[in-house]
């Protein structure tokens, strides 16, 4: 799937079904020990014959040995009913239309990544999913602060200080989410001495030794010819 989506540009969205083997019913009857702390809970020890009371359950529960496949089961009707197949080689793989409009659904467990060449595509099929679904979109995983190295530092004082400053009240509000992204730690501002700052080193005037130091830090180096 990765490499058909690759090879025809198409766009990936991956998402999860937040509690999806709640969603199964069962055709069983089963029953199930109390947990631990529950018969406290429910005053059950005053009942009589409390040793052999047990819980049926009404709904398929995480643990089951069925679980699984009565979630698969009811995630397969629901897709099929948006009107996509299986596909023969492997029955994880849904498709549905062609050309444009062509979509691909590949599914593991409660995780699927949604395909088309057309983000609005995704987006009805991820609508029609969560009309019976909970339906999370997973993303990209954030693993601390994203750092950004600033050699500005009245811009990393600005973005620090969530106070009003009369000097800045005419710079869009628009600019002003990046104290929020600091705030809850998804950016983080380092220092960064302008002589070491490798982003946008050539709008510097810079001496002979600063530029090659400047290049060899950035993996830059002459062209080398070759002969045929």
């Amino acid at each position: 799937m990765l490499a058909k989506c690759s090879a025809e540009g198409m766009e990936i969205e991956q998402c999860d079904v937040d509690t999806a083997f709640l969603y199964g019913k069962l055709e069983e009857e089963i029953y199930m020990e109390l947990p631990e702390g529950l018969r406290e809970l429910l005053e059950l020890a005053e009942a009589e014959g409390e040793d052999d009371v047990v819980c049926m359950l009404l709904q398929s529960l995480y643990g089951l040995k069925q679980a699984s496949r009565v979630w698969n089961e009811t995630i397969d009707k629901h897709l099929k009913s948006m009107g996509f197949e299986p596909a023969d080689a492997d029955p994880c793989v849904y498709t549905r239309g062609e050309g444009d409009d062509e979509c691909i659904v590949c599914l593991y467990v409660d995780d699927m990544l949604i395909a088309s060449r057309q983000k609005a595509v995704i987006a009805t099929v991820k609508a029609g999913i969560a009309e019976k679904f909970l339906l999370k979109d997973i993303g990209a995983e954030q693993v601390g602060a994203t750092v950004i190295y600033e050699d500005n530092q009245g811009a990393m004082a600005l973005a620090k200080n969530v106070g009003y400053q009369a000097r800045t009240k005419h710079i869009d509000i628009r600019y002003h989410f990046i104290r929020e992204k600091v705030v809850s730690n998804e950016v983080g501002l380092e220092y960064m001495d302008t002589k070491n700052q490798l982003d946008d080193f050539m709008t510097k005037g810079l001496s002979s030794k600063a530029l090659r130091y400047l290049m060899m830090r950035s993996n830059v180096g002459p062209k080398l010819e070759t002969s045929n």
